[in-house]
């Protein structure tokens, strides 16, 4: 039996993220296969304040109309929390996930022949920005010559530059199975290669993975976890419909610091640097989930939260009008405060069983034909 490596995005300090790449570690190792997680890090990737703040020291010397206190504020909050997340981030990798030793964009080609078989994927690994890069398109020529699959991979948008077709044709028709995780990276392949390709789950909901801490105060309170720009009419103004419907409950709000962040307006209490068990405990302890993260709302549904998810940006609405339509969530899932209303969109609850049944249809296939791809591909009876 072959060996398995999975090159994937787990190395930030992002939840999403970390927790799909152990999913589907753990999904596989269930399979009866010997895999662990290329540990891939790129050179450029840091933690820096710089990189949190989304602000240069030039900028700040000639920007104008920007608000000094706040960002004075994010400096010292980005100071006082980030080495204090990243430090949780790393021993949740140490102690969950089975990592091979740390590689980069140089070293890379020299570990890659301990494997049979690499996945690429899941998550956004064939979006715009990655598409130049070789390493999640499995691009080594001829210092690998195992096997090449693509699980639940995210192109985030189907269009493709004129200049990066042959180059992505050539890659692609390498792969010895490809899938992906909905209808837009589907015809993202089909548009380069013309092959129609599996739509499967995303890991996370392949594997049951259980926080192990219980450590959040008892109180009910509504949960806000944004990665993005606000909602069209403001994060305030939706937040007050939440509470219009639920109560006058505290709001508490999850920020990571080692990304771009802004200061939450509305919150009661902010949380800076929880690690992955403990941003699942919150998830799964709140009376109401209000995000734009789509491993938010998969996690809520996974635990039948009622929730209000939102997109503003082309990159981030793609995964969530697929989202909306595959598990028939498209009243949760809005573009603006006015949808809201029209919509009717807290006042009515999730219709959790017929969810949970798609979920779980959509799930089975997914690990049945990725176990039966990769017992042929490995020869394993």
């Amino acid at each position: 039996m072959g060996k398995i490596g999975i090159l994937t995005f787990h190395y930030s300090n992002n939840y999403g993220g970390v927790l799909q790449a152990l999913s589907l570690q753990k999904a596989i190792e269930l399979m009866g296969f010997e895999v662990e997680i290329i540990n891939f890090v790129p050179s450029y990737y840091n933690t820096s304040i710089k990189n949190s703040l989304g602000i240069s020291k030039k900028t700040l010397f000639v920007k104008k109309n920007f608000n000094l206190i706040n960002l004075c504020k994010k400096y010292f909050i980005a100071r006082k929390y980030n080495h204090r997340i990243t430090q949780k981030f790393n021993e949740f990798r140490m102690k969950e996930m089975r990592l091979s030793k740390q590689v980069d964009e140089n070293s890379i080609l020299t570990i890659l022949n301990n494997y049979d078989l690499i996945i690429a994927g899941s998550d956004q690994i064939w979006n715009p920005s990655q598409r130049k890069n070789r390493e999640y398109f499995l691009d080594f020529g001829s210092y690998y010559t195992g096997k090449k699959v693509s699980y639940a991979a995210d192109s985030t948008i189907k269009e493709v530059n004129k200049e990066d077709i042959e180059k992505l044709r050539r890659n692609l028709l390498d792969f010895d199975y490809i899938s992906v995780r909905n209808e837009y990276s589907s015809d993202f392949v089909y548009n380069i290669i013309g092959r129609k390709v599996d739509i499967v789950t995303d890991p996370t909901i392949n594997y049951n993975y259980q926080p192990n801490i219980d450590c959040i105060d008892n109180e009910d309170y509504i949960l806000v976890y944004t990665l993005g720009k606000e909602i069209e009419g403001s994060n305030l103004v939706a937040l007050k419909k939440v509470k219009d419907v639920y109560g006058n409950l505290p709001i508490y709000s999850i920020i990571i610091p080692t990304i771009n962040f802004e200061l939450p307006n509305y919150a009661d209490k902010i949380f800076y640097d929880l690690d992955p068990n403990e941003w699942l405990i919150m998830i799964k302890k709140a009376k109401f989930f209000y995000t734009d993260s789509f491993h938010g709302v998969l996690y809520a549904l996974k635990y039948n939260i009622p929730f209000l998810a939102y997109y503003t940006e082309k990159m981030r609405s793609t995964r969530f009008i697929d989202l909306s339509k595959r598990y028939n969530i498209e009243k949760y899932i809005v573009q603006n405060t006015e949808e809201i209303d029209l919509k009717n969109s807290i006042k009515s609850k999730p219709d959790f069983e017929s969810i949970n049944n798609l979920l779980n249809i959509h799930k089975q296939y997914s690990l049945a034909k990725f176990e039966e791809i990769l017992k042929n591909l490995l020869g394993k009876n």
